[in-house]
């Protein structure tokens, strides 16, 4: 999209639109973001177990990636000898 900017009051009305654009942008990627990292709290123990369970599923699977990681790539992390 080639725009033909003739003066300077073009180019001023041309930010102002973008500016608004990009808080428009703004405001829903804000919304989405909060409402995909609110914590949706619930009374029922059951829920609150499963989620207990799953977290510790996903923290030891995070610990067994690094330590391969770790054993494959650890030569870079090592001090070399002289």
């Amino acid at each position: 999209m080639i725009n033909t900017y003739r003066n300077i009051e073009d180019i001023q009305l041309r930010k102002e639109e973008l500016r608004t654009s990009i808080d428009q942008r703004s405001e829903i990627i804000a919304n989405l973001w909060s409402d995909l990292t609110m914590v949706k709290r619930s009374g029922d123990k059951g829920e609150m177990v499963a989620g207990v369970i799953s977290k510790s599923i996903m923290a030891f699977d995070a610990v067994m990636v690094v330590s391969k990681l770790y054993r494959r790539y650890g030569k870079f992390f090592k001090k070399k000898r002289r």
